[in-house]
């Protein structure tokens, strides 16, 4: 456990996030399938709109007024940085899956993450699906759950006897490894695209073997990485030919290591 926080801090953190996730659930589903939605373009292309800000001025309403070890800093994918410059910070993606939320797919999901700046690890992840009623979650060195179950991934497992997730083909041209895509292609028949929080979520449960996920921001990745390690997954992750972007390779051992060789991940 890391020497800066507690068991019973990082458990009380960990239930902060939990807790802020639902409640921005609900600025989500309000908006969810509305005829008119304010969708603006940000810099990067992807839609943004009133439903992610308001969203994230919840979460981080939340985890300012409930932080049981102070004021921590808090990075927003809407409203970037504040705080006072601690070791800790919290990282917030509203709704990750905005391209599914504005066409009415409920396939998007809550990502939070408490972050070590000083360790440069994650030590909580939580990815909650406000449509589909579902929280993940996970403390370092407590185990990773959803919906009150434990989750522990088996560590064997057959490439042919599973199905493997894909981001969507936009990123893999954006990273740079189209081939990668093709050849998954050519090593299973079941390669399926499961994209963003929702495509992790099926990983840490178990329902995909793995997943290549490329051209992800960082802050895309985090929450997964705590959830994957603590079901007892693997997580591997590689800087991305998309500028200030990970590649990130992640799932059941056995089928991530089959993976890794294959592709020369």
């Amino acid at each position: 456990m890391n020497e800066g926080l507690t068991d019973n801090q990082l458990t009380q953190l960990l239930k902060t996030a939990v807790d802020a996730a639902k409640a921005a659930s609900v600025p989500i589903q309000a908006y969810f399938g509305a005829q008119t939605l304010d969708i603006q373009k940000k810099g990067d292309g992807s839609p943004v709109t009133q439903a992610d800000r308001e969203a994230e001025d919840l979460i981080r309403g939340h985890l300012l007024s409930q932080s049981e070890v102070g004021p921590l800093d808090i990075l927003g994918e809407e409203n970037g940085l504040q705080g006072p410059g601690t070791r800790w910070r919290w990282v917030v993606d509203p709704i990750d899956g905005t391209r599914s939320f504005v066409h009415g797919i409920p396939l998007f999901g809550t990502i939070i993450a408490l972050v070590d700046t000083q360790e440069d690890v994650p030590l909580i992840g939580v990815i909650h699906l406000p449509i589909l009623g579902m929280t993940y979650s996970a403390a370092r060195g407590q185990g990773a759950m959803c919906q009150g179950e434990s989750l522990h991934l088996s560590p064997d497992g057959e490439l042919h006897d599973t199905i493997i997730g894909v981001g969507d083909l936009a990123q893999f041209q954006d990273a740079q490894r189209e081939q990668d895509y093709q050849h998954l292609l050519t090593l299973s028949g079941y390669v399926r695209g499961y994209t963003d929080c929702f495509g992790h979520s099926l990983v840490v449960n178990g329902a995909l073997g793995a997943m290549l996920d490329p051209a992800l921001n960082p802050w895309d990745i985090l929450a997964t990485q705590v959830l994957m390690e603590e079901a007892g997954g693997r997580m591997v992750l590689r800087p991305s030919r998309s500028a200030n972007k990970v590649d990130a390779l992640f799932g059941n051992r056995a089928i991530v290591d089959t993976i890794a060789r294959e592709i020369v991940f």
